[in-house]
């Protein structure tokens, strides 16, 4: 019967055997401000599923949309306004984010607020990752005394991403693998 060899080395570390990995999750935080001009205009004419869509911004190396639907993301959710939040075209890897999503009065309180996440964003358009019924319109009509000035609405994005920094091997695990090895 022969001794079957282990391939794993219990015994000390030969110098410059330990290797090692730092990874850093930090977040990095944002604020989107989306007016929109001539809202009597589009209140009543944008159709249901059609978005009025941001200009692209930053947030966490990150392009990111903002997407409203004054009159619902889709047939279910007619009579109400729906919003969501859409990394940019162009982004090629997935990001973690979660966000809120305010519609404001005019001296810039939230009034109407939603938190949505931690989701996963992936490619642009992928999937809905928004708020289907953040407020009914009906309610909103009512608040439009408060929200609306000058026929504007503005619509607030706060929006965190999680990142992940990775780094190989750094000086902490040179002086372990020293100390480990008996090497100075």
């Amino acid at each position: 019967m022969s001794s079957a060899h282990t391939l794993l080395p219990f015994g000390p570390l030969a110098p410059g055997a330990l290797s090692g990995t730092v990874t850093r999750a930090r977040q990095a935080t944002g604020t989107h401000l989306h007016r929109i001009d001539g809202y009597s205009l589009v209140d009543g004419t944008v159709a249901t599923g059609k978005a009025i869509r941001s200009s692209p911004f930053v947030v966490g190396d990150r392009r990111w949309e903002l997407l409203y639907y004054p009159n619902g993301v889709n047939c279910s959710h007619r009579g109400f306004v729906s919003v969501d939040l859409a990394l940019g075209c162009g982004e090629r890897e997935a990001a973690t984010a979660s966000y809120r999503v305010s519609i404001l009065d005019y001296a810039g309180n939230p009034v109407h607020s939603r938190i949505v996440g931690p989701r996963t964003f992936e490619r642009c358009g992928a999937r809905w990752n928004g708020v289907e019924e953040l407020v009914a319109t009906a309610e909103l009509m009512k608040t439009a005394p408060f929200l609306v000035r000058d026929d504007c609405l503005c619509v607030r994005c706060d929006v965190a991403v999680l990142r992940m920094d990775t780094k190989p091997r750094n000086r902490w695990f040179m002086q372990l693998d020293r100390a480990i090895s008996g090497c100075r």
